[in-house]
């Protein structure tokens, strides 16, 4: 096996050091959101599984207190792992690809990988599901049945 060019080598540090600087910063900043299959409810969360802000359809509130509580869970969960996998992902442009899969052998599979979100056309994942979940861009409405749980005061 040969060894790669050494200008190959230092313009490859010198990208994981420039993505090393704001690490921290971006992955702090990463949020993700899914939605249910049917639309109904829409959860945003950081890689942490921190629910910022949680939207339900009328529709949703007739479908009764289990389906509810079980679809915002799922649907939470979802976007967590969307919002995780995009934290490895930055964390893997600092470290390197070798390092990231020793990293993911310590800490668990990549939620992508678990997925089968990022499988290459020649090899086929093992038993695949569907997310449950549909990640969704980001949009304004003003939703009477919006909940944005950072607008609770903390001194109650």
């Amino acid at each position: 096996m040969t060894e790669p060019p050494v200008d190959e080598l230092v313009h490859e540090a010198e990208l994981r050091r420039r993505a090393s600087e704001d690490l921290q910063r971006n992955i702090a900043s990463i949020y993700a959101v899914a939605r249910d299959p049917d639309g109904l409810i829409e959860a945003t969360t950081t890689a942490s599984g921190e629910l910022k802000s949680l939207r339900l359809r009328p529709e949703a509130m007739h479908r009764g207190v289990r389906w509810l509580s079980e679809t915002i869970m799922a649907t939470a969960h979802q976007a967590a792992e969307f919002a995780r996998q995009r934290s490895l992902n930055q964390l893997a442009l600092v470290l390197g690809d070798d390092a990231a899969r020793q990293l993911e052998g310590a800490m668990g599979i990549a939620p992508a990988r678990a997925a089968g979100w990022d499988v290459i056309g020649d090899r086929a994942p093992a038993a695949v599901q569907a997310p449950a979940a549909v990640p969704v861009a980001e949009e304004e409405d003003d939703d009477i049945y919006s909940f944005d749980p950072s607008s609770l005061r903390s001194d109650r």
